[in-house]
């Protein structure tokens, strides 16, 4: 009776090694298609635990959809590590992705993004946007199996910043997030206009608050003028801009 626990036990670890090291997707969507993950929706039949790629990931508010892929990279406290990438138009990015011991979040580490504004689809009706955005230090935690955000933060430097064609400055942007909200700052200053403000919202909610203070440097275009006339309300010399977003109604956002 032992002997068979034995020899059961050594199959079965035997088995559950071969599915890890050598299963593909392909096999589990052939063999138990309602255990795939809708977030391995668009990964590639040949996919497996150690290496991968799935194709045309969009989560709000992202207006481009772009490829992910890993590569298990090695064993550390508290668990496995992979290596991740982010590609699609206008977009890179990479970063780490730790899946601790307990299962029971993912943790994203050590990541950045570079994005060219002028290959995205514009955010202000009307208005396209050009320069290159820097997300650095991008870290965030998600739970697990559902892939919820708990937490997430970056720092964003915008320069060449352009609208409409015509240069404005730089503008930074700080992101951070607490008990489920998210807040990120911002401010932008060059030799047209000054900005500053925050958006704010709360995980799991597309809906974002917006209030947004812009100041004259120098004269403004006169089409400049209307718009921020028709969006915001006049305040000293300035513009105050407070709205409500809907992150999820898909660009341009106004």
């Amino acid at each position: 009776m032992r002997r068979s626990a034995l020899i059961f036990a050594g199959l079965l670890l035997g088995l559950v090694f071969a599915m890890l090291s050598e299963g593909r997707l392909a096999h589990l969507r052939a063999l138990a298609p309602g255990f795939v993950p809708a977030a391995l929706a668009g990964a590639e039949d040949q996919s497996s635990l150690w290496r991968g790629q799935t194709r045309g990931l969009q989560p709000v508010p992202w207006p481009v959809a772009a490829d992910l892929t890993w590569r298990f990279d090695r064993l550390a406290s508290p668990g496995a590590l992979w290596s991740i990438g982010l590609s699609g138009p206008g977009l890179t990015g990479q970063g780490e992705l730790g899946l601790p011991l307990a299962l029971d979040h993912a943790e994203l580490r050590a990541a950045g993004l570079e994005i060219l504004l002028a290959d995205w689809p514009v955010l202000i009706d009307g208005w396209p946007l050009g320069g290159l955005v820097l997300a650095k230090g991008i870290s965030a935690d998600l739970t697990l199996p559902q892939g919820r955000l708990q937490r997430l933060n970056a720092v964003l430097d915008w320069s060449g910043a352009r609208l409409a064609g015509v240069e404005i400055g730089h503008a930074e942007v700080v992101l951070t997030s607490d008990a489920g909200n998210w807040r990120a700052p911002f401010s932008l200053n060059g030799d047209v206009i000054r900005a500053s403000g925050t958006l704010s919202g709360r995980f799991g909610d597309a809906m974002a608050q917006l209030d947004l203070r812009i100041d004259p440097v120098g004269a403004l275009p006169e089409d400049w003028l209307r718009a921020l006339d028709q969006s915001g309300t006049a305040i000293d010399k300035g513009w105050q801009i407070t709205r409500e977003l809907d992150l999820a109604a898909g660009w341009p956002l106004f």
